[in-house]
């Protein structure tokens, strides 16, 4: 591993290191691209700092998320807090209290406590598709385009508010960014970028006084605290004299013995790490299929074929139905390997004695972060052809490849004890909606020289500006129902 140049002072180097980690975590443009090319020319392991590093190996990855690993959690999930009198299960680094919140939550997370869980997101696929069909079916040259990037958003806050709480917000049914939270979350990330990439800064916004003027609260009307209210909201409604009982995620929460408070900052962070990541995918997976045209007749053949040989009551495709669709499936993990939702540095902490890393000691306290980009694009697992989005990858290969393959393209989720607790929701709705659009309707980008705008933030990606252009299908794709 490369070390800094000699006879730079150490209190240089420190500013030169604070400046790359800013940088590495600011840059909107393409740093997510330049940190993987470092691996081309020094191996798996690279130096950014005298304290940190950046890898790709997933062996290590998932050595330092191990469930017994000694390695813990950096000030970088500090930055992520909102909430700054209660970490929730994201940011704690606490690993005591981290592993009991995961006991309490997976089992909400995981969908067997919420049988409504399949029925929720074919109710949010309903109101997409009216939205669609009232208000951007395009005819001939009567065009109706429709920003996918701000629609997808409203569908996905839809979803996880109403698998969380048994309703939605409703930003489908209104077609409209409510109370803004949409326009200010997108302004708010920033200040989450310096206080994950600075930990000066996050300890700044906890001063007296300070923290009210800069932190969100559930009495604001609009942006994150408008989320956080929404969460509160929801909460008192299962403690008031006539509580609700629902089996839904809060419900499994709650039983499991979350806190009043614990259930309400949960919530929020499910609302929002689970619809901005989501998008995401399902954004870069419709575009990924729709500018490919040899992958997107595979696709409509497939579900044209499981669509007929098993008619549908139902204009949404059942999830046993879609989950027997490889292609469909292959498009949805090459999508998430080549576009990863979330790319954030996620540095682990070395243990007080320090670990043998490829060969090289390495001294307690160091910061070793994850370049997703690298691990998601290593022509060594994936192929000469990395950089290609190319579904048959995954159903060409061997069993020994398509496991090392998912191996290391599961690591987008995390591992081990910090493995995402919202990736069967995560498929669930990808599958059962990108099934259901691509069999009801022909997908066509309004301006095929410029498919979308996209930026770097937070560790995630913000797309705006990707207009389709929406016609129904001729044979509906096998589907019945309106």
């Amino acid at each position: 591993m490369p070390t800094a140049g000699k006879g730079i002072t150490a209190d240089v180097t420190g500013l030169l290191t604070l400046a790359l980690i800013v940088y590495l975590a600011v840059d909107r443009v393409r740093s997510y691209y330049r940190l993987r090319l470092c691996f081309d020319i020094l191996g798996h392991v690279a130096r950014i700092g005298p304290n940190d590093l950046v890898t790709d190996d997933p062996d290590l990855l998932i050595k330092m998320s191990a469930v017994r690993s000694p390695y813990s959690k950096s000030e970088f999930y500090s930055g992520t807090q909102f909430d700054l009198e209660l970490n929730h299960v994201f940011s704690e680094r606490d690993e005591k209290r981290h592993l009991e919140l995961r006991r309490r939550l997976t089992p909400g997370y995981s969908g067997k406590e919420n049988p409504y869980l399949e029925e929720s997101v074919d109710n949010r696929i309903l109101d997409l598709m009216q939205l669609i069909d009232k208000e951007h079916i395009s005819l001939d040259s009567d065009i109706k385009p429709m920003d996918f990037a701000r629609v997808a958003q409203y569908f996905t806050l839809d979803v996880i508010s109403d698998v969380a709480f048994g309703e939605p917000i409703g930003f489908l049914v209104r077609n409209e960014d409510v109370n803004g939270y949409c326009h200010v979350v997108e302004k708010a990330l920033p200040a989450f970028e310096w206080a994950a990439a600075l930990p000066m800064v996050n300890q700044l916004v906890r001063l007296p006084g300070l923290n009210k003027l800069v932190m969100p609260s559930p009495k604001d009307k609009s942006g994150v605290g408008m989320i956080m209210g929404f969460a509160k909201d929801m909460v008192s409604r299962r403690f008031e004299p006539h509580k609700i009982d629902r089996k839904d995620m809060l419900g499994s929460f709650l039983q499991h013995g979350l806190s009043r408070r614990e259930a309400e900052t949960e919530a929020t962070l499910q609302i929002m790490a689970g619809s901005d990541t989501t998008v995401t995918a399902l954004r870069a997976t419709v575009l990924f299929i729709i500018t490919n045209p040899l992958i997107y007749t595979k696709l409509q053949h497939e579900l044209a074929t499981a669509t007929a040989n098993s008619p549908q009551t139902s204009p949404i495709v059942p999830d046993s139905t879609a989950k027997s669709l490889p292609y469909l499936l292959a498009c949805i993990r090459e999508s998430l390997r080549l576009w990863p939702p979330s790319f954030g540095l996620m540095q682990k902490v070395v243990p007080p004695e320090g670990d043998t890393i490829h060969g090289r000691f390495v001294p307690g306290g160091t910061r070793i972060g994850h370049c997703t980009w690298g691990v998601l694009r290593h022509k060594g697992t994936f192929g000469p052809d990395a950089h290609v989005y190319r579904p048959e990858r995954w159903l060409e290969a061997s069993e020994e490849k398509v496991a090392e393959m998912t191996r290391a393209a599961d690591l987008l989720f995390g591992s081990g004890r910090y493995a995402c607790l919202g990736k069967t929701v995560a498929f669930l709705e990808l599958r059962k909606c990108l099934a259901t659009l691509f069999a009801r309707y022909d997908i066509t980008l309004v301006d095929p020289t410029n498919p979308w705008k996209s930026v770097a933030a937070n560790g995630m990606f913000l797309q705006s500006d990707m207009w389709l252009r929406i016609e129904k299908r001729v044979d509906g794709g096998g589907l019945r129902g309106e």
